[in-house]
């Protein structure tokens, strides 16, 4: 026993005693004072955050305070603001849309120099027309004339198939009035494009009138022959998807997707004059695509327009004008 009291883990133990009673006596003669200042210096932080919390608030909800006339003059003004922003938005898109109407023109006249065009708008389509018909922006007073082909830089949309001053009405390559000469270029066959309801229903059109032997096979792309001086030669029309046989002759024809959707369409343009137009060319091979075309424009209404007398093949006796 005498042993622990001299060793020296009595010693350190001693010591630790000796300084736990030391402060706890200077705790006693401080009072709380210390714990105080611990509890201050752990939430000091925190009161200045709500402080700036608090003046930020008051800073923010100071308007609301203001003279309720200036508050609607305020308000006033940012309405203003907002409409003008409003119109800004407007003008951007309608800049955008004329600069993408305007890389179209450049499009066609880089191929087509010839042709003379009238951008024009969509403003209206007739919800109960399932051939999809719609009306445009401009008229006669634009140099719109009744039959002018209708296209975009995809290929063809239709014709106009009523002028008015400042409006016109477009049928589209949908319609069932639809009879335009075309041609598989690359397999050097033509054929009459058409539509009926069951297929303007899914945006085809037909093109009929095809040899039982035809080379013409689906990706092939059709574009119009021209022959008839209606169209233009060699607008796109769209591709052959498919092939089938005529139900009553043996005949084939082919489905064709155009590259327009003419169902959607917005912008277009008025071909209103290009080389060829109202001048009638006949080849042996492509007579059915000549009278088609005649056809079709006799079906539109055209009140100058006269189908080739039968005993006239060529076609000469003709109007050019009302073909």
């Amino acid at each position: 026993m005498k042993n622990f009291f001299r060793s020296t883990g009595f010693k350190i133990l001693l010591g630790a005693v000796v300084i736990l009673l030391g402060v706890l006596i200077y705790t006693q003669s401080v009072g709380n004072s210390l714990i105080a200042n611990l509890i201050n210096f752990v939430s000091s932080p925190m009161q200045s955050v709500s402080t700036s919390a608090k003046e930020n608030a008051a800073s923010a909800l100071e308007p609301l305070t203001d003279d309720p006339e200036a508050l609607k003059e305020k308000i006033a003004a940012l309405e203003e603001e907002n409409q003008e922003y409003r119109k800004q938005l407007v003008d951007y898109y309608d800049c955008q849309r004329k600069v993408a109407q305007y890389e179209s023109i450049l499009g066609i006249k880089e191929k087509n120099a010839d042709f003379q065009l009238v951008s024009a708008s969509v403003i209206g389509r007739d919800p109960n027309d399932v051939f999809y018909s719609f009306s445009i922006d401009i008229g006669y007073l634009d140099g719109v004339s009744q039959n002018d082909p209708v296209i975009t830089g995809d290929g063809l949309v239709g014709w106009v198939s009523q002028a008015y001053a400042t409006t016109s009405k477009v049928t589209t390559i949908l319609s069932e009035n639809t009879q335009i000469g075309a041609a598989a270029k690359q397999r050097r066959e033509s054929g009459v494009i058409s539509c009926e309801l069951r297929l303007a229903d899914e945006g085809l059109v037909k093109l009929g009138f095809l040899d039982a032997n035809t080379k013409i096979e689906p990706g092939d792309i059709i574009t119009t022959t021209g022959l008839s001086g209606l169209f233009p030669k060699d607008l796109l029309i769209g591709s052959v998807t498919e092939l089938g046989h005529e139900e009553y002759d043996v005949s084939k024809y082919a489905l064709v997707q155009p590259y327009v959707d003419v169902k959607n369409v917005m912008d277009v343009f008025v071909v209103t004059d290009f080389y060829g137009k109202g001048e009638i060319s006949v080849t042996t091979d492509s007579a059915s695509s000549e009278g088609a075309d005649s056809a079709k424009k006799t079906k539109t209404g055209d009140s100058t327009s006269s189908q080739p007398d039968a005993s006239d093949p060529d076609g000469s006796s003709q109007d050019p004008e009302g073909e």
